[in-house]
């Protein structure tokens, strides 16, 4: 029986990692009906429900969780093997998923991504921007890039992108209605844009380095965004203060550029950190790795 559930398991892992049978279906190159014919049979097979199917929403059960995380170790170590056979006397090739935050992306990949492509023209590269913590190896991804807290268990970790200063930052504008903040305490009186972690949904409180030790304070926001570009546009607009992540200093170039508060006060700069599963890189990541973090 086992050598007839075999052929079948990419259906079910890809239907597991998009969602539903028609994501699905885009990516295996099959129609929706198709997929669910693939997953009728292996539950089937197996006499047990992989999927419970809504007109909305299709979600594993407990025993199609069980077989998802069970199964992941032998396709990646299946995916590798491939890919390290295919490059024997070849240039690294195949699908290489990053899953990356949309700050990651605009610091680390993007502003030397064009060189990678065109360095490596077999390899199809694509990445999925999400400010919410994901399971890589679940998602069937190759690496995330995250800051170092927020990375998932068990895996190889190499720094990418410049070390990133968080920046205090506020228009003029805005400094010579409401004045200059000499103390974090100070912006207690001060209108404050925030940031809104995507996944727990809580406030990003606003950090410093005072006397040595890290302060975290949480004022009372005016405006909440979840982006950092948006963030840059409401400060720009005068709209209140905010911390930003800056890649070097802020220079005023204009009269009505931002410009940098409590300086005095910045807490260390963070740097992004390219993580994967321990198990063997393939050469598509390796060429990824020495591209981006050599």
């Amino acid at each position: 029986m086992e050598t007839d559930i075999f052929p079948l398991l990419p259906a079910f892992r890809m239907v597991a990692a998009t969602g539903g049978f028609t994501a699905a279906s885009g990516r295996l190159g099959m129609t929706p009906s198709a997929v669910s014919q693939k997953i009728r049979q292996i539950e089937a097979l197996i006499g047990v429900r992989l999927f419970e199917r809504t007109s909305r929403s299709v979600r594993l059960t407990e025993a199609g969780r069980l077989l998802l995380h069970d199964t992941d170790r032998a396709f990646g170590d299946i995916t590798d093997a491939l890919d390290r056979v295919r490059a024997i006397g070849k240039r690294p090739a195949g699908n290489l998923r990053i899953n990356l935050s949309r700050l990651a992306a605009q610091a680390c990949v993007l502003p030397r991504l064009g060189g990678f492509i065109r360095h490596y023209p077999d390899i199809a590269l694509e990445l999925t921007t999400d400010d919410r913590l994901t399971d890589i190896v679940a998602e069937g991804f190759d690496a995330g890039i995250r800051f170092p807290g927020m990375l998932e268990m068990d895996m190889i970790a190499r720094p990418i992108g410049p070390a990133l200063r968080r920046s205090t930052l506020a228009s003029p504008s805005y400094l010579q209605a409401a004045g200059i903040p000499q103390h974090p305490n100070d912006l207690a009186g001060h209108r404050v844009v925030r940031y809104r972690l995507p996944g727990s949904q809580r406030l990003q409180p606003l950090i410093f380095k005072v006397d040595g030790q890290v302060l975290r304070i949480d004022p009372p926001p005016r405006l909440v965004l979840d982006d950092n570009e948006h963030i840059a546009l409401a400060v720009r607009e005068g709209l209140g203060i905010a911390q930003r992540y800056t890649a070097t200093d802020i220079i005023a170039a204009d009269p009505g550029d931002p410009v940098e508060l409590l300086t005095q006060f910045e807490p260390d700069p963070q740097q992004f950190r390219l993580y994967y599963p321990s198990r063997g890189q393939p050469p598509k990541l390796q060429a990824f790795i020495e591209w981006f973090c050599g």
